[in-house]
């Protein structure tokens, strides 16, 4: 049986693309408080990509409010399952790529956009950030943008880190903004070296908001640091940490650390050397490398999950709810069994859910309002699954990140 071609939905245009821009603007203004400092009018046969930093999952959003035409997005192909809610981001101009894997068909789509000068919205990282350090960013992204041969224009988004991170589920008070950084006509980089472009685009759209001064107000602005943060850096246990208004601490020991206003770390004990989230998070870097593994140990074990398929213009089907149990050699729940060598590609995605995929099979777990997705993807880059061997992941892989700030 062949499979059905997905339907070319057309975005959102005239009356109805003025209505849905109305409404949007007053949802970003008065309830997420975020505006745009500037605007941008591309003109009818202007081609345009807009590249920018990843913060939160409404940027694609709310950077769109800042043009006035709909931006083509690449978004995870997870979100387009069947229904009204694929649909609505269809007609948002959004299209899939599948998360960590080459996509040939995505990049072809770009090169259509350019050709019939629609708006390109680009994410360069693939992944809003967890710790504000920036991920891997390909240096072929250069020669890609200028493929396209389009106005570039650079955009950062600022203060979404602090208001709306990644671990948390409550809104903090502060500073939440995007801005046009720079806006290049074809003519002034077609002639840069590729390497250089992309050097100079990775520069431009790195943003550490722990660096502004700002203050992000919050009596629970520590609440769920443990869906990043998993390894006790006093005692070196594993999912003993828990989060409570401004604080969190080691059920195991007593540690105990503050996440302050400004978005750094402290802590009275004088063994604690983490100032910001980038420096404990590459502790539990180390921490899973340096492991050592029993055969039959149970690496992880979460309660409360539910298992369900992933997969793009598909419904999702529960198959499980339960206990989910990761050794050196499989992943369980219950009676259903993963092998780990077959685990392909694996990723967090929001607060609480992780993803893998399986001979080709999208999977969701989604976990617990403490359930760290994180540590899973780690392990997965440490024991033998495919995604290690064939080294599919460039997101979360077993290497440091570096504190380098604008």
């Amino acid at each position: 049986m062949t499979k059905k071609k997905n339907k070319q939905v057309k975005v959102f245009k005239g009356l109805s693309y003025l209505i849905i821009k109305f409404l949007l603007n007053i949802i970003a203004r008065f309830i997420f408080k975020y505006r745009n400092l500037a605007h941008y009018k591309i003109k009818k046969d202007e081609s345009v990509v807009i590249v920018s930093n990843h913060q939160t999952d409404v940027d694609a959003v709310f950077i769109n409010l800042a043009f006035n035409k709909i931006l083509r997005t690449i978004t995870t192909d997870n979100l387009f399952k069947k229904g009204f809610a694929s649909w609505i981001i269809r007609k948002f101009g959004c299209f899939p790529k599948r998360k960590g894997a080459m996509d040939i068909n995505s990049n072809m789509e770009l090169l259509r956009f350019a050709r019939h000068h629609e708006p390109i919205l680009f994410f360069p990282e693939g992944n809003r950030t967890y710790g504000e350090f920036q991920y891997y960013i390909s240096e072929g992204i250069g020669k890609t943008i200028k493929l396209l041969k389009s106005t570039l224009i650079i955009f950062n988004i600022h203060g979404g880190t602090g208001r709306y991170p990644r671990f948390g589920a409550k809104a903090r008070r502060g500073k939440y903004y995007g801005e046009i950084v720079k806006v290049m006509p074809y003519e002034e980089y077609k002639d840069m070296d590729d390497l250089e472009l992309s050097k100079f685009i990775i520069d431009s759209i790195r943003v550490f908001d722990s660096e502004s001064g700002e203050l992000y107000k919050s009596k629970r602005r520590a609440e769920y640091l443990e869906r990043m943060f998993f390894v006790c850096p006093k005692c070196g246990k594993h999912s003993t940490l828990v989060s409570n208004k401004e604080k969190i601490r080691c059920t195991e020991c007593g540690f105990e650390a503050t996440m302050n206003e400004n978005l750094t770390l402290s802590s009275e004990d004088p063994s604690f050397k983490f100032n910001r989230f980038i420096d404990w998070y590459n502790y539990q870097i180390r921490w899973v490398s340096d492991l050592k593994i029993n055969a039959k140990e149970k690496l992880f074990v979460d309660d409360n999950i539910i298992l369900r398929t992933s997969n793009p213009n598909e419904k999702s089907k529960t198959l499980y709810k339960g206990t989910m149990v990761l050794y050196e050699d499989k992943l369980t729940f219950g009676d259903l069994v993963f092998n780990v060598s077959d685990i392909a590609v694996a990723s967090p995605v929001s607060g609480t859910k992780l993803l893998f995929t399986v001979d080709e099979c999208g999977y969701e777990v989604k976990g617990h309002d403490r359930f760290n997705p994180l540590k899973y993807v780690f392990m997965f880059n440490k024991l033998e699954t495919k995604m290690k061997v064939n080294k599919i992941d460039n997101y979360y892989p077993l290497k440091e990140y570096e504190y380098a700030p604008r």
